[in-house]
């Protein structure tokens, strides 16, 4: 069955993408481009060439030249055909890689190319999950060990020769771990026991596969490997096998272990869930003990000796210095994104504290922030499940659903309920304020805290019962607190604290009209409306301080007869500095202009570099305009053409300066009054081109009125403020 028509082959000089990735991130990106914030911390795989280590990570793949360390990546934004990647694979007689994913894709990164093979993603006829858990290779064939079965493919002419399918008995559905191959022989771990089969025979018929599955291999056989002449076969809670003359023997060691996997090379490699171990052809068996060496997944050893790790908390760990050390691209040290926070020109990011059920996540993660193009880590903060920090004055706070609240000035406190009110140490949200801290407190009596600047609290409850499960917190430009409450009673509970009123609004007209009762995000905008995502919809409350009047109804834009967003759960809201509405959701993201009536921009990850559709958390650097997307795979950003304005004009930049003829992207002009008038016209005065600055940013195409690409010259950028009080001149180069 010739599937190659199936394949797309996508050029990318990979080697120069990789340099420009490195020199960009370390300063603003340019505008409508991408940038890719991927964690290498969690490696599953692991792969050698004669000159270089793969890596993966479910998002990506680092890469470390073996000659001088150094490192690089790929990952969507610079070649890959996507997410979930599952195993590597490499073929040294053609130079290529093979990378396979949770989708049954398959790309082949060769020298100057990355070709996808989406035939088994897009087959109408495998049934349930695609997922190439292993890949093994025997020239001139890839042996892709998948949740349906293998498929045999042809690394030279890229195309799948043969897929055995059904290879239970009786030809039920059998999901494959992992293969190797003694002799003429492939053996396959499989989640019921191990089964072998004969090269030379038709194995697409499941009735000529020998089957070892009693006893101890009626059980999944996690991970298979050849060494020493035996086959290795590992089942987690029970032991280590080999197979020699057709019996199985159980190895007296790592008996009752937890295993990830089995590798070979000069020595045999264990990796169990806390260990890696060397069993070595004379069957002594020693132990590779290294503090970086956490959470243990995969090993291989190459033909130096050396060891190379992937560790679920540390990454790529190795000796080939002498030490255990880690090599990792810069990045979070977690996938995905529970919330982010911009304050002072850095965005954090926090892993997150509860699950949708609103347990607790058990997360044990460092606080994040990107700040100068780098990731870095808190250490010194909570790691425990935590669901969000804040800034005031010298004081950080972080807030875990599990430990409570720690808050960072001169000292470190942590309050929990033994030395607070907080019941049961479940911060679920926190939120600053010109009068101290706002503390959520889930599933209490009194929900809602206030830590004032001498940290001393005033508690609060509410005759709603609904009130008693807050998840999140928004304080408006009045000072009110918005608590967004649990989706399953539903509702959001606002409180004035200097009046002493609350009120809780729901979908009930009069009570809030909201879309839904289920509220997913809040925020406010430049104009001070409080903006509402629902299962149902988008609304706002244009005026907050009339949300006790007795008779409130929220605004639903409409977009082409329906009310904004209306079939998507809303998961985040931000605001630009153009008052635009970023709108996250399942299905991707949404640009809405600030009234949410016109939409500018969706992406999703069909369409652009989003890691998934399913977005958690939108936060924006406004001195940038980059936007920064926390999805359940991680985290991207975007830079958008909008940038918070100020009264009065700044320093004023103009890129690119000068305009090449290669460039083919769009200028830009920060440092503008807010919502600036912005004409530009050629040296004699005749107008090119006229705009209106989204916040502090406008942006020209380098095209004229008429649509046409602006000739060679020097044009006049000429912005004017909105009260028309403030003016500004600079010039522009257009060389083609």
């Amino acid at each position: 069955m010739n599937h190659q028509k199936n394949r797309s082959s996508r050029t990318w000089f990979i080697g120069g993408i990789i340099l420009l990735t490195a020199k960009i991130y370390a300063q603003e990106i340019p505008l409508g481009s991408w940038r890719a914030h991927i964690s290498y911390n969690s490696i599953h795989s692991i792969t050698q060439s004669p000159s270089k280590i793969y890596a993966a990570a479910s998002n990506g793949i680092s890469v470390v030249d073996r000659a001088d360390g150094s490192l690089s990546s790929f990952n969507k934004l610079n070649g890959l055909s996507g997410t979930g990647i599952t195993a590597l694979a490499f073929d040294d007689n053609h130079n290529q890689l093979l990378i396979g994913y949770a989708d049954g894709n398959l790309d082949i990164v060769r020298q100057n190319e990355i070709i996808n093979f989406n035939a088994l993603k897009n087959s109408p006829t495998i049934v349930g999950t695609k997922q190439i858990n292993h890949m093994s290779i025997q020239q001139p064939y890839a042996y892709l060990a998948a949740d349906f079965g293998v498929v045999v493919f042809d690394l030279i002419r890229l195309e799948i020769k043969e897929t055995w399918r059904d290879l239970g008995v009786s030809g039920t559905q059998l999901k494959i771990y992992s293969s190797t191959f003694k002799t003429d022989s492939i053996f396959l771990a499989t989640e019921n026991g191990v089964i072998a089969g004969n090269l030379a025979d038709n194995l697409m018929d499941f009735n000529n596969w020998r089957r070892f599955d009693q006893g101890s291999f009626n059980n999944p056989v996690q991970s298979i490997a050849y060494f020493n002449n035996k086959v290795y076969a590992a089942i987690n809670g029970d032991g280590l096998y080999n197979y020699v003359n057709g019996i199985w023997t159980k190895e007296t060691f790592l008996q009752n272990e937890e295993f990830t996997s089995l590798s070979s090379f000069t020595d045999l490699l264990i990796t169990t869930s806390t260990q890696v171990w060397k069993l070595n052809s004379a069957g002594v068996l020693t132990e590779l003990t290294n503090s970086l060496t956490q959470k243990p997944r995969c090993a291989v050893e190459d033909s130096n000796g050396k060891l190379w790790i992937g560790d679920g908390r540390n990454g790529l760990v190795s000796n080939t210095s002498g030490t255990f050390q880690t090599s990792n691209p810069n990045g979070p040290t977690f996938s995905g994104s529970f919330r982010l926070k911009f304050f002072s020109g850095t965005v954090y990011a926090t892993a997150g504290g509860f699950k949708p059920d609103f347990t607790p996540a058990g997360k044990t993660e460092y606080v994040n922030y990107f700040s100068l193009g780098s990731w870095s880590t808190l250490p010194e903060y909570l790691q425990q499940d935590v669901t969000g920090i804040d800034f005031s004055g010298e004081k950080t706070f972080v807030a875990s659903y599990t430990l409570g609240l720690q808050v960072h000035d001169n000292t470190i406190t942590l309050f929990n309920s033994g030395n607070s009110p907080l019941t049961g140490s479940r911060v679920s949200a926190i939120a600053s304020s010109a009068e101290g801290l706002w503390v959520a407190n889930y599933n209490a009596s009194q929900p809602l805290h206030l830590l004032k600047p001498d940290n001393t609290w005033q508690s609060f409850s509410f005759p709603v019962t609904a009130a008693q499960y807050p998840v999140n917190l928004l304080i408006d430009n009045l000072g009110q607190v918005w608590m967004m409450l649990n989706p399953s009673t539903g509702g959001i509970l606002v409180f004035n604290k200097s009046t002493n009123q609350h009120v809780y609004l729901t979908e009930v007209q009069g009570a809030g009209a909201l879309p839904s009762r289920k509220v997913y995000s809040l925020a406010s905008d430049r104009n001070g409306a409080v903006w509402v995502g629902t299962d149902a919809g988008v609304a706002y409350f244009p005026d907050p301080s009339r949300v006790f009047s007795g008779n409130i109804n929220s605004i639903k834009p409409v977009v082409n007869g329906r009310v904004l967003l209306r079939d998507e759960k809303t998961t985040a809201i931000a605001v630009d500095g153009a008052n635009r509405k970023w709108l996250g959701t399942e299905r991707g993201v949404w640009l809405f202009d600030q009234f949410g009536e016109t939409q500018i921009l969706q992406f999703n990850e069909l369409n652009s570099p989003l890691l998934s559709d399913k977005v958690n958390a939108i936060e924006i650097n406004p001195l940038t305009g980059e936007v920064f997307f926390g999805i359940d795979a991680g985290i991207v950003s975007y830079r958008s053409d909008a940038t918070a304005g100020t009264p009065s004009f700044s320093k004023i930049k103009i890129f690119p300066n000068p305009v090449t003829a290669t460039f083919t992207g769009t200028v830009g002009i920060t440092g503008l009054a807010t919502d600036a008038t912005v004409k530009i016209t050629d040296v004699s005065g005749r107008l090119v081109w006229q705009t209106q600055a989204n916040g502090s940013t406008a942006t020209w195409d380098v095209r004229d009125v008429s649509g046409r690409r602006a000739a060679t010259g020097i044009y006049l950028v000429i912005a004017i403020s909105q009260d028309g009080n403030e003016s500004m001149v600079g010039k522009i180069a257009v060389i083609n």
